[in-house]
């Protein structure tokens, strides 16, 4: 499991609110090829970390309805002084994303599907639905939210973030798995074809959009990983 710690830079960021921690997680993938000893373990270590809030960018399951309740149960432990707080992924919608969404609320957690929230002082949390087997819609996620904040969007999809590269944010997605099992060209054309175009992993500049692709937990189609581990992240927020 890697552990990656990033700082978070935040226009008007209230005192009250420097240093505190965002945990991210993503393409938690429970089903036959993902371990649940892994998932269990990412848990963990979420939470001896103690974030302020979490943050979980979709693709919970794969593509098993039976799937979803057990991961549930294994999230279920996940809490913060702000929230825990989700997207849905491709994978949740063809399996089944009202059962997933229900599942996810009923442990406490909170949609940001198209929506946002302003947590203590001033800080923007804005979630998009996933634009392969949902809906996107900006209007709505974004509404409400100051010119000159710097929000934190969710996207499922990194390739989301060329779609509001105008706006001053940080954006947090998944998807890609940081590859999965990085092979010379072959890892590259696989990123593209799920819609990703070349953002596989770490930080990237679009536009005026800070991106940041997460390379998940789980796995998909085979049970293994090759140079793209495990990986949870936690930002620590800074003033700008």
């Amino acid at each position: 499991m890697r552990v990656v710690r990033e700082t978070l830079r935040i226009a008007d960021l209230p005192k009250s609110l420097e240093g505190a921690t965002i945990a991210h997680l993503t393409d938690i993938h429970r089903c036959w090829s993902t371990s649940d000893a892994v998932l269990k373990n990412a848990v963990r270590i979420t939470m001896e970390a103690n974030p302020d809030l979490i943050l979980l960018t979709g693709d919970f399951v794969t593509e098993n309805p039976k799937d979803i309740q057990p991961c549930a149960e294994i999230l279920a432990p996940l809490r913060a002084r702000f929230g825990v707080h989700f997207i849905l992924g491709n994978h949740d919608y063809t399996t089944d994303a009202p059962a997933m969404l229900c599942a996810l609320e009923e442990i406490g957690f909170h949609s940001l599907i198209n929506c946002n929230i302003c947590l203590e002082g001033g800080l923007w949390i804005a979630g998009l639905d996933d634009d392969r087997e949902g809906e996107p819609f900006f209007d709505r996620a974004f509404a409400g939210i100051p010119e000159a904040a710097t929000p934190i969007v969710l996207a499922h999809n990194p390739a989301m973030a060329e779609m509001f590269s105008y706006l001053d944010c940080y954006t947090l997605s998944g998807h890609t798995h940081g590859g999965q099992v990085i092979l010379p060209f072959l890892t590259a054309y696989k990123v593209r074809i799920i819609g990703a175009k070349h953002y596989r992993a770490g930080w990237y500049d679009v536009g005026k959009a800070k991106l940041y692709v997460n390379s998940g937990l789980g796995n998909v189609a085979v049970p293994f990983r090759l140079f793209a581990p495990p990986e949870i992240v936690f930002f620590t927020l800074q003033p700008r």
